[in-house]
């Protein structure tokens, strides 16, 4: 049988994160990325089939690279990478809501070489082949000129605009995100008790849809809890330094629990909407996430 492999891309603040997916279908693949993750790049697309019937591929990270790659690192989240056929067969069925997938995070030093070029052989498939993981660092505009933006990762968001008293649009101002940060925790907290009270039995669904979006870690996706989901999506909202980051990181924790539905979805709607009312009301501007189920 014949299988597809799909590489996509994702800036993740400072570093970009690429994952190699697997499925029967190149277009069911597409369809996934596309619903899931609408601002992904994708990336070189191959098709192979597995060399042994009960078998797996693996990505090698350890070979010779035959461009330079000074500068860049570039992490598989486990190792071995491998996906197995079975895993692969399953995709689609409800049992496998997500493709089996390879996340790789890659980032660039100041030093690094302008472009990379990275290969990544595939074991365990009929015909040799290698994907390339490229990146380059003119992928994002130049830096702006203009001394009222700010460019660094500093903790004030610049150029906002905020609600007025109206409803409207009123004057720009600067917002410092260590505030939207607490704004965020405390409405979290406070809906600490219904999020942990919501049914059990519905838990490995949420953390399957928070694993694809790339908010829980793989030892919370094995045992998991919904306290220890809030715990991870609160960890990582500490290192957010912008505010789409953090909207973003918002919409993706609320989108995971609406997926859901049921008693999920409302707990979900309930929360984005008391976080926009409180940074409204606290912070003075719209906080940017959609809540419709």
């Amino acid at each position: 049988m014949r299988y597809a492999g799909l590489i996509y891309y994702q800036e993740k603040g400072v570093e970009d994160l690429v994952t190699f997916a697997a499925a029967r279908d190149l277009n069911a693949l597409i369809e996934f990325i596309k619903k899931d993750f609408p601002g992904a790049e994708r990336g070189q697309h191959v098709y192979f089939h597995f060399k042994d019937n009960d078998g797996c591929m693996e990505l090698k990270f350890d070979t010779p690279q035959e461009k330079d790659t000074t500068g860049w690192t570039i992490d598989p989240h486990i190792k071995p990478c491998r996906l197995h056929r079975c895993d692969v067969n399953g995709f689609g069925e409800t049992n496998y809501p997500l493709p089996p997938s390879c996340f790789i995070s890659v980032l660039a030093s100041p030093n690094a070489v302008p472009t990379l070029h990275y290969s990544v052989p595939l074991e365990g498939v009929a015909d040799p082949v290698s994907l390339y993981i490229r990146r380059s660092l003119q992928r994002n505009a130049p830096p702006s000129t203009d001394p009222t933006r700010s460019t660094s990762s500093s903790n004030v968001v610049q150029e906002l605009t905020p609600v007025s008293s109206t409803g409207g649009a009123s004057v720009s101002a600067t917002v410092d995100v260590d505030k939207v940060k607490k704004v965020i925790n405390d409405v979290l907290v406070s809906h600490y008790a219904d999020l942990t009270s919501l049914s059990k039995e519905a838990v490995p669904d949420l953390a399957d849809r928070l694993y694809a979006h790339h908010l829980i870690n793989n030892a919370v996706k094995d045992n998991p809890s919904i306290n220890k989901c809030i715990d991870e999506f609160r960890a990582s909202l500490i290192f957010k330094k912008k505010l789409p980051q953090m909207q973003e990181h918002c919409q993706k924790f609320l989108s995971s629990f609406i997926a859901v539905k049921g008693s999920y979805a409302d707990a979900a709607i309930a929360l984005g909407e008391d976080w926009i009312e409180a940074i409204r009301n606290e912070l003075g501007f719209h906080f940017n996430i959609s809540i419709e189920p």
